[in-house]
């Protein structure tokens, strides 16, 4: 199941909770990246092996700086006064009790970036203790974009950030790793196309998005290849027929409950990235949230495009 047949089946279900042995008996995998099911899948105590793998592959870590441990932590960290509470979506600890954090956006988001420093940054402040010194642990945060981020760069899909001096001098204790999958996946397909396969990215990485990608497509999960990447066991756990009736509802509630809460300042915050008059970055997010099911009116009330461009495109 993708994104956009998450949102419709979930928007279904909000109001017709007895339609959801349809939706049984038209799907075989669960939308991995809704945040209920996107924690159980990665974020399992019974299944840490799973979480490292995972993470080594994604942030490209290997030899001795690979991850062989991980423990789960506090993903809320409260707000002081009037500060906005964070809440992670995966934050744990790794053997060298270094920060591992992993969060999910599902929409581009004009702000984005301003909120994952914000996230940062929190999680950097929380490091030093009174009567400490300043010294931090190494930070490593993975974002995994469902949706572009970046959509006037179309052959990169793999971003790493860290604080420069002089551009050529990184700080290297604060890595944010941001991972754009449809962006890969249209990459992947135009390499097929063109036979070029001796281009076609086989890292860890590609390996693990392409797996994503079949539960994504409501493949039949290969139980080998899930095993050598993450564990046999992840293609029991992405199967529908494994989530109660009462877990997927209180899923469909959660998760539609922040659809409805943040439909308005997506629009808001693309109402004033558009301004700037970047016409293939409007029509490129005008699709993504057709696809997603927002009114064509509301679309396009914030893009200038009309319906009928919308639904064309």
């Amino acid at each position: 199941m993708n994104r956009s047949q998450f949102w419709a089946m979930a928007r279904d279900l909000k109001e017709h909770p007895e339609n959801l042995p349809k939706y049984r008996a038209i799907y075989r995998n669960v939308y991995p990246f809704s945040d209920g099911i996107f924690k159980m899948l990665m974020a399992s105590e019974g299944k840490p092996e799973r979480t490292i793998k995972f993470l080594n592959a994604m942030l490209g870590l290997t030899g001795n700086k690979a991850i062989t441990k991980f423990t789960l932590g506090v993903q809320e960290q409260p707000g002081v006064m009037d500060n906005k509470t964070n809440i992670f979506d995966i934050y744990g600890y790794n053997q060298a009790n270094e920060p591992v954090v992993i969060e999910v956006q599902q929409n581009f988001n004009t702000l984005f970036m301003d909120r994952l420093v914000y996230y940062t940054s929190r999680i950097v402040n929380n490091q030093v203790k009174k009567n400490k010194s300043y010294e931090l642990p190494h930070i490593y945060v993975l974002s995994l974009l469902v949706d572009d981020q970046f959509p006037l760069e179309p052959d990169t899909y793999f971003h790493q950030c860290q604080v420069m001096r002089n551009r050529k001098y990184p700080f290297k204790k604060i890595d944010v790793f941001l991972v754009e999958m449809s962006k890969f996946f249209r990459m992947d397909d135009r390499l097929q196309e063109g036979n070029r396969r001796e281009a076609r990215d086989v890292s860890p990485r590609a390996e693990m998005l392409r797996l994503f990608r079949d539960v994504l497509e409501d493949k039949t999960i290969d139980e080998e290849k899930a095993g050598n990447l993450l564990d046999e066991d992840f293609a029991k756990d992405v199967s529908f027929v494994g989530y109660t009736d009462e877990l997927l509802l209180l899923e469909v509630d959660n998760m539609t409950d922040m659809l409805y809460e943040k439909q308005g300042s997506y629009l808001q915050g693309k109402e004033e990235g558009l301004s700037q008059g970047r016409d293939e970055e409007k029509r490129e997010l005008a699709k993504g949230f057709r696809d997603d099911g927002f009114p064509l009116e509301a679309i396009a009330k914030r893009t200038g495009l009309t319906p009928e461009e919308i639904q064309a495109l």
